[in-house]
């Protein structure tokens, strides 16, 4: 009878035990590998793999790639490495357990497995213990085995050497540990699994590194599908994506969040995503299970209790960072630590996956791993250290804030700054383009400190953080954000008794109704404001309030309510040291002059708005200005200068501009152009505004595209 193959298992340390059966009689093979008749089965250690395993298409294509030939025959050179590195849960040993299944055929002369016990329960696996129980599983006598861990290693690669071995050496804590596992003749191919990036390895050993992310959505949808049945998956689709999202698309955790709908038949998908709606109690959810391999805070702890002090530290502290992702200055502010010290610090954390680095010197953390931290936060650092490093992150991303403002805006609202408490870590000045930069990249960090800020009482701070942020969401067209960061700061500034700052977010709350058509609102925050200004003898803010309110009636072509708005507000802005409200002013009047036929008022008006704003620096302004300018004169009827100053605005703009007042002068451009006998540059220059207003909502929108589409039909029906 033929012999069968050996049915082995391995303990963690990767002795082999297990049973072979021979002419019909089954014989226990002893821990030396050895049967009683002297022959040694071929190890086969690889523990059992799942049998729902999902995605990970591409790793597996990355895997089979790194095969030897099919004939066999190993390929001249090194020792085929592969070390799979990801963060805690990612399903590291899943994958590598599963592949290495599917492939051991191609390794005729066995699999090696162990556990590493890189990050668990009790102490990491030695060079020497593991070595010992591989060369029992090769068939070495236990009396030949030598003393020393280096003569070990020499004997192991003897005994591979011409073979063909597949070694699975799973969760490894750094590349020492490692090193002494690994063969040292072609044939043979080392697959690591790891929390650590392994460094080491890829330079050292030309090792193949492969990162293991989260799954996709459509990945981790099939997992829970797969679980729970379709008959429970498929009438609420929304639900089984929502539960992906609140498991991070972690495996481990939406295996442990299927799995209890999978034995609670009386629960939808849509009871466990609300028991997973509170970040507080996600982690409690995700972690009640009687095997603590499976629960994800203890596969968490793992990776956390191999910190150092230094590093647990900064790992908690960053937990409390109100935004998703982060920079290293704002890890550094966060820590209270110098550059050089963050760098490290997030250099570590990022080799163990319990950070992940997205761009260069900016940093993340999966939704699950975040709330560990926060919670780790609560568990080990004092209520006094938790408010400073808080403090400390409020303070950076307000000093920044108003340090681009001031650059991006001058004279807007840079006298409202407090800039008395600068930060240990500062970035360095800022140039134009890069406090635009900057504001785009932290913007959702801006309105998460602020959230955070007036959720936990603090007026003062959320308005620092509103004052600097609230141009920049004007100028850039961020308009549900600037209504929600207007009402936050008014009612920050209303519990506060500051009553200039709730005039002024009034006021850029009305500006923001206007420019999204909503009149019912706007003249009322407006006069809010203005009352608000009188009582306290503000001219700044009642020339502020006057001319929002002017614009909220120019914008509905009421141009002789405009003027007579802008008109009253016009000596308060004159009696300010500051001109850029009088510059705005002048040029509303510029455009009201236009709007009722006073041409040559109306240029004037835009003469003196643009030596304002050119006397300033202000490049936004003047492109405005030349605009205001150019509709003036198209209205005078000199098409060639009114082209010309739109020409002119267009240039500034495309760096500085307004979006939507780049898009009208656009507009007016192809208005020029058409009178100046040329459709097909009108029609260009319409598409090109029409695009934008289009992107930013405008209700200008519906007027231009039926403008174009008639000049389109024109021009199709006259050829």
């Amino acid at each position: 009878m033929t012999d069968l193959p050996a049915a082995t298992t391995s303990n963690t340390a990767g002795v082999v035990t297990g049973s072979v059966v021979q002419a019909g009689t089954i014989h226990r093979v002893s821990i030396t590998g050895a049967a009683p008749d002297g022959t040694t089965p071929t190890p086969r250690q690889l523990p059992m793999a799942i049998g729902d395993f999902t995605g990970r298409a591409e790793h597996l294509r990355e895997l089979d790639g790194l095969l030897p030939d099919e004939d066999g025959s190993p390929e001249a050179g090194a020792v085929v490495i592969s070390a799979l590195h990801g963060t805690a849960g990612v399903g590291k040993t899943t994958l590598a357990v599963h592949w290495a299944h599917r492939v051991q055929a191609r390794f005729p002369d066995g699999s090696l497995h162990v556990n590493l016990r890189g990050y668990g329960p009790g102490h990491p696996a030695t060079a020497a213990e593991v070595l010992d129980a591989f060369l029992r599983a090769l068939g070495t006598q236990p009396e030949r085995i030598p003393v020393e861990v280096d003569a070990k290693a020499a004997l192991y690669r003897s005994l591979l050497a011409g073979r063909r071995v597949l070694v699975v050496l799973d969760n490894a804590n750094s590349a020492d540990q490692v090193r002494p596992l690994l063969p040292g003749s072609p044939g043979c191919l080392v697959l690591i699994t790891s929390r650590s990036s392994l460094s080491g390895l890829a330079v050292g050993q030309s090792a193949t590194r492969l990162c293991l992310d989260l799954l996709t959505r459509h990945e981790a949808i099939e997992l829970v599908t797969g679980i729970i049945g379709s008959d429970r998956a498929e009438p609420d689709p929304g639900a089984v994506v929502a539960l992906t999202e609140a498991c991070a698309r972690l495996p481990l955790a939406l295996r442990i969040a299927a799995s209890r709908l999978a034995a609670r038949p009386h629960l939808s998908v849509a009871d466990v995503v609300s028991e997973l709606e509170d970040d507080r109690k996600r982690l409690e959810v995700l972690s009640t299970c009687a095997d603590d391999a499976t629960t994800v805070r203890v596969v968490f702890d793992w990776s956390y209790d191999r910190l150092t002090a230094a590093q647990a530290q900064l790992f908690r502290h960053l937990g409390l960072h109100p935004g998703t992702e982060f920079s290293l200055h704002a890890a550094a502010a966060a820590g209270g630590l110098d550059l050089e010290q963050a760098r490290a610090l997030l250099e570590e954390l990022s080799e163990v996956h319990l950070i992940e680095p997205i761009a260069r010197e900016r940093f993340r953390f999966h939704d699950l791993l975040r709330a560990y931290a926060a919670e780790r936060a609560c568990r080990e650092s004092t209520p006094s250290s938790r408010k400073r490093a808080v403090q400390r992150l409020l303070n950076w991303y307000a000093y920044t804030a108003a340090l681009a403002d001031n650059i991006l805006f001058p004279d807007h609202s840079s006298l409202h700054h407090d800039l008395s408490s600068p930060p240990k870590v500062k970035l360095a000045p800022f140039t134009h383009a890069e406090a635009l930069r900057w504001l785009h990249l932290e913007r959702a960090n801006l309105l998460a400190a602020t959230r955070h800020a007036s959720d936990h009482g603090q007026p003062h701070e959320t308005l620092r953080l509103a004052d600097g942020l609230r141009e920049f969401l004007f100028h850039r067209v961020y308009w549900d954000d600037l209504l929600w960061i207007c009402n936050i700061a008014i009612a920050a500034a209303r519990r506060s008794g500051n009553r200039a700052s709730e005039a002024r977010n009034l006021v850029m709350r009305s500006e923001r109704h206007s420019c999204v058509a909503n009149w019912r609102q706007a003249p009322g925050d407006a006069w809010q404001g203005i009352h608000i200004a009188r009582e306290l003898g503000d001219l700044q803010i009642q020339a502020y309030g006057l001319n929002a309110l002017g614009w909220c009636f120019l914008k509905q072509h009421r141009y002789s309510e405009a003027a007579k708005y802008l008109d009253a507000g016009l000596p308060f802005a004159r009696a300010l040291e500051v001109k850029r409200h009088e510059a705005v002013i002048e040029g509303n009047l510029s455009l009201c002059n236009t709007g009722l036929g006073h041409y040559e008022r109306a240029v004037a008006h835009a003469e003196r708005s643009l030596t304002h704003h050119q006397s300033r620096g202000d490049q936004a302004g003047e492109a405005l200005a030349l605009h205001q300018s150019a509709m003036a004169w198209q209205g005078i009827g000199d098409h060639e200068k009114a082209a010309e100053l739109c020409e002119k605005s267009l240039h500034i703009g495309r760096d500085f501009g307004h979006p939507p007042e780049m898009a009208a002068t656009l507009d007016t451009l192809g208005a020029v152009s058409l009178s100046l006998g040329h459709p097909d540059r009108a029609a260009a220059h319409w598409r090109a505004a029409l695009a934008i207003f289009e992107e930013y909502g405008d209700h200008r929108t519906g007027d231009l595209r039926e403008r174009l589409q008639g000049l389109e039909t024109g021009k199709a029906g006259s050829s």
